[in-house]
């Protein structure tokens, strides 16, 4: 009863902390801080979108229809997992339409990164009986046929303006955790190596995020990276300027005053690797603002980067949650 309580009164604190426009609230327009950014990119998160659910479908369209429309060119759009409810073909074909139709970044520049929902649930309330096999391959056949890869892994990576974006995936068969093969670990050890090269940022999009980070002791029991298997993290630190990008937690933007009093926060660098959780997009957040439309824009610039939660379906930015992250300057030899 009494970490239920504590919870309950984190939740209000959270939520009544953010409210608080310390900074203020900028008016709607989509566009970039400064000038000179290198890279512009809309990150949003669990949409959840289901086949005969029309809400969250709808707010995807109008986000997709506002970021086409941003006075600042988007370059890239970043989804960071549960595309779909309940890994259903009928609804991710719906998601992948929902871009056609109102998407103008161009679909090789459309980062998807599969989530539990879209592998693990499969089964969930008897809305598909495909295996959790056949939920991953629809995973890659939807995106290569959206994007024009040819990809034949769960995990991938593209590049974007010469910056690289690397998509963890779920190769096991469990409802909540993902499970990754020591192929696919070492091939993020490479794949980080060569992104980090030529000194530019690298960012590493998984559904899942980390124990012990973002202020959040505990992932949901059986549902996060199991770092004593999968070492992802020693894997991230050995590179410069890697920026680790999730969702999964429902976690509302929070403000600096949540990080100084409840210690939760959207964006923190530990270990010199940066550590941003999305909140939820489609379905009602915890922990911070509660409403749905929300994400964040990441702007790149020579020497920094900038992390500036934003509403998609309001317009509204939230500047008292806004974090700027130094970059290296030292290229690796």
């Amino acid at each position: 009863m009494q970490t239920i309580l504590n919870k309950a009164v984190a939740f209000l604190m959270a939520l009544f902390l953010t409210m608080i426009p310390t900074s203020g609230f900028a008016l709607p327009g989509l566009q970039t801080k400064e000038d000179d950014c290198k890279l512009n990119v809309s990150m949003i998160s669990d949409v959840h979108i289901e086949e005969k659910e029309l809400l969250r479908r709808a707010f995807l369209a109008t986000a997709l229809k506002n970021i086409s429309n941003a006075k600042s060119t988007v370059d890239s759009v970043v989804i960071s997992g549960d595309l779909t409810n309940y890994a259903d073909e009928p609804s991710l074909a719906k998601y992948y339409d929902i871009f056609r139709t109102y998407c103008s970044v161009a679909p090789s520049a459309v980062v998807s990164a599969p989530g539990n929902h879209d592998i693990g649930h499969a089964g969930d309330r008897d809305v598909t009986n495909i295996t959790k096999e056949q939920a991953r391959q629809n995973c890659i056949d939807y995106y290569n046929a959206y994007s024009g890869n040819k990809f034949d892994k769960i995990y991938y990576s593209t590049t974007v303006k010469g910056y690289r974006f690397i998509v963890l995936g779920d190769e096991g068969d469990r409802w909540d955790a993902i499970t990754m093969s020591d192929e696919q670990l070492s091939w993020l050890d490479a794949q980080l190596a060569e992104g980090t090269r030529n000194g530019l940022p690298v960012f590493v999009v998984s559904h899942w995020p980390m124990d012990h980070i973002n202020g959040e002791d505990t992932i949901w029991d059986g549902s996060s990276i199991e770092l004593e298997k999968y070492d992802v993290k020693s894997i991230l630190e050995k590179y410069e300027n890697v920026f680790y990008i999730s969702g999964h937690m429902h976690a509302g933007i929070k403000s600096h005053l949540v990080e100084k009093y409840c210690g939760l926060t959207n964006a923190e660098r530990v270990n010199g690797v940066t550590y941003l959780n999305l909140p939820t997009f489609g379905i009602v957040n915890m922990f911070g603002l509660t409403g749905s439309g929300t994400g964040a824009q990441l702007e790149v610039y020579a020497n920094k980067v900038i992390f500036r939660p934003h509403n998609y379906l309001t317009g509204k930015w939230y500047l008292n949650s806004e974090y700027t992250f130094s970059l290296s300057q030292n290229k690796p030899t």
